[in-house]
């Protein structure tokens, strides 16, 4: 079972040099698109029973909105949008769910928006409705958003998030961009708002309080657990003979398309 560069899979065979894993153990590991991979131990994390291969499978997405919202340190009680409900800002969606913030979904997409509702959002709208500003600050009580998860990929989607930003606001940009900016983002009224731009990638260096085996420790107990819900985000599943019209799906922007899990 598989999610672009994640996969979920039995150990066939162990390195000699490889420490607490045994043949038949089900792990997760960071692997492209096929069947039999073999992989540093480092990177394999050993599975409970109690998760699902097609939740476990989204670990490496759940990781990226993870390290996101944890990069813009929003304290208890703080507003939230995440802009971009594709894979990641869903997945940054189901962790202020777990972790309890009042969240606004964005985009422009009715089919992942209604997906952002199964998920839990607050608030799931689009910037492109008349009454968007009214019911983003109805919902943030006037002061607009404390923090902003951008994970849209586009700079129009950054201006959205500076223009619903609270004054002292932080940006949390985790998604790559291609494109250049059609608006001056040090300009009116965003200088006047003293946003901080943050960019997000990877997990902290090992041995800080969240390095990579302690955030996905924390994932695991939450998946565990119930509190991280994730099961909205797969809307496909397919066999491995159908990535090729898969991938032309995808190309062609379907937004219907979100999370696809790939059984071998």
């Amino acid at each position: 079972t598989e999610n672009g560069y994640s996969m979920v899979g039995d150990i066939v065979a162990v390195g000699a040099d490889a420490e607490g894993f045994d043949v038949g153990d089900r792990v997760f590991t960071p692997s492209p698109h096929k069947e039999l991979d073999a992989v540093d131990s480092q990177l394999a994390v050993k599975l409970p029973a109690s998760i699902p291969d097609e939740q476990a499978v989204l670990l490496n997405i759940l990781e990226v909105g993870h390290i996101a919202l944890r990069r813009g340190d929003p304290a208890p009680g703080e507003n939230v949008a995440v802009v971009g409900q594709g894979v990641i800002g869903l997945a940054a969606l189901a962790y202020c769910r777990a972790f309890g913030f009042r969240t606004a979904a964005i985009d422009i997409s009715d089919e992942r928006l209604e997906v952002s509702r199964k998920m839990g959002a607050d608030l799931a709208v689009s910037p492109q409705q008349s009454d968007f500003n009214d019911s983003i600050q109805d919902l943030f009580d006037g002061v607009g958003a404390d923090l902003v998860i951008e994970a849209a990929s586009r700079w129009d989607a950054i201006q959205t998030a500076m223009d619903i930003a609270a004054d002292n606001a932080r940006i949390v940009v985790a998604a790559r961009h291609t494109d250049s900016p059609e608006f001056n983002p040090v300009g009116h009224p965003y200088l006047g708002k003293k946003l901080t731009l943050l960019t997000s990638y990877g997990h902290a260096a090992p041995g800080q309080r969240w390095d990579r085996r302690r955030s996905i420790g924390l994932t695991l107990e939450l998946l565990t657990s119930g509190r991280l819900d994730v099961s909205p985000m797969i809307t496909h599943r397919i066999n491995a003979a159908s990535l090729p019209d898969m991938y032309r799906r995808l190309d062609e922007g379907e937004p219907s398309v979100v999370g696809v899990v790939v059984q071998w």
